[in-house]
């Protein structure tokens, strides 16, 4: 091909990566648009009348073009796409949502395509793929997720050796097998689920092992560090997700010790980050979910409200409105177990001291 084919050839290419980039930034924010409307009761402002228009376009002076750098671009792209989008992804379950984010994938595929080999051997390409895989999980397409996951999987084992070592790439390969493990689940495919869970394991206690401090030793004042904030987040995650797949393979005795190593993992430290304390508290929950399952009652009960008192202090000492909603969402959600328990141990009490007075 001649210089200046080739030269037309790449721009062309390029220009419609960038309309699907567009069109992508489209569909996201008309998710999150949906997203708005479907939790807003505010009316729609009334419109201009027809007079009023016509002076206002015959006053205005027309637009001057405004000149958008490429690193503004990519900015606002990865914005949309891998914040909001992934946020989109979460309520896709929505019915005013639904249609929306399958559109958004579909448009992501498509950048994908056209992307995929200019990414090959690059973080990027995972981390899109991953993203995608993600987002169909999110849309409950089970099999077709599980083949997504494997597109994700191949495209960080494109990478070279010394890339896939990196501390964010390893965390991207634990999402990979995570991500899958729960299709699986949903499938009904519990040896598979538990294989994968138990390599997300494994790479999460090796990138916290990294950055743990040694046993007995406090952390330094401040702030927790965010590298070690992530990593037990991500360990923590780990644990009561291997722990719930165990209990679905009716193995509760070895769910409950996978459980409680996440538990004693997070109380050797002697402060948590708001993130980590969220991923203690649902730790709490699913052991007392488990015990209840077992018959465990009085055990069920002291985990639970454990659970909801750090729900509590959580969502008062913090000004971060997700990790509150977080926690609001939690405390709703444990309050029903826990009090059915307490009234079902005050009755038996009751029942006990009424019987005591007659057998004397």
């Amino acid at each position: 091909m001649p210089p200046s084919q080739f030269r037309i050839a790449t721009v062309m290419k390029k220009q419609k990566r960038n309309n699907v980039a567009q069109r992508i930034a489209v569909s996201v924010l008309g998710a999150a648009g949906l997203a708005g409307l479907c939790s807003c009761d505010e009316k729609a402002p009334e419109k201009e009348s027809t007079a009023e228009t016509a002076v206002v376009a015959e006053t205005a002076a027309p637009a001057a073009p405004v000149a958008v750098s490429a690193e503004a671009r990519e900015k606002l792209f990865e914005a949309l796409l891998f914040d909001l989008g992934k946020k989109a992804g979460e309520i896709a379950s929505h019915p005013e949502l639904t249609e929306a984010v399958r559109n958004m994938l579909a448009l992501t595929e498509e950048y994908y395509a056209e992307v995929a080999e200019s990414l090959t051997g690059k973080p990027e390409k995972v981390r899109l793929a991953l993203h995608m895989a993600d987002i169909t999980r999110d849309l409950t397409a089970w099999e077709r997720a599980c083949a997504s996951y494997d597109r994700a999987r191949a495209d960080y084992d494109a990478l070279p050796e010394a890339v896939r070592e990196e501390t964010d790439v390893r965390r991207m390969l634990s999402a990979i097998c995570n991500g899958k493990a729960f299709c699986e689940l949903r499938r009904g495919h519990t040896a598979e689920a538990l294989a994968l869970y138990g390599q997300s394991l494994e790479i999460d206690s090796a990138l916290y092992a990294l950055v743990a401090p040694p046993d007995g030793e406090a952390l330094p004042e401040g702030d927790v560090e965010p590298a070690l904030a992530r990593a037990a987040e991500d360990i923590f995650f780990s644990y009561r997700c291997l722990g719930e797949c165990q209990e679905v393979a009716e193995d509760p005795e070895e769910a409950r010790e996978t459980i409680k190593s996440g538990i004693e993992l997070a109380q050797r430290l002697d402060r948590l980050s708001p993130g980590m304390s969220l991923q203690y508290i649902r730790l709490l929950g699913a052991l007392g979910n488990l015990e209840s399952r077992c018959g465990n009652e009085r055990e069920a009960l002291r985990n639970w409200e454990q659970a909801a008192q750090m729900c509590q202090r959580l969502n008062s000492s913090t000004t971060n409105l997700s990790v509150r909603a977080k926690t609001a969402v939690t405390f709703q959600n444990l309050l029903p177990g826990i009090k059915a328990l307490q009234e079902k141990m005050q009755a038996a009490e009751a029942a006990i001291q009424q019987e005591q007075p007659a057998q004397q």
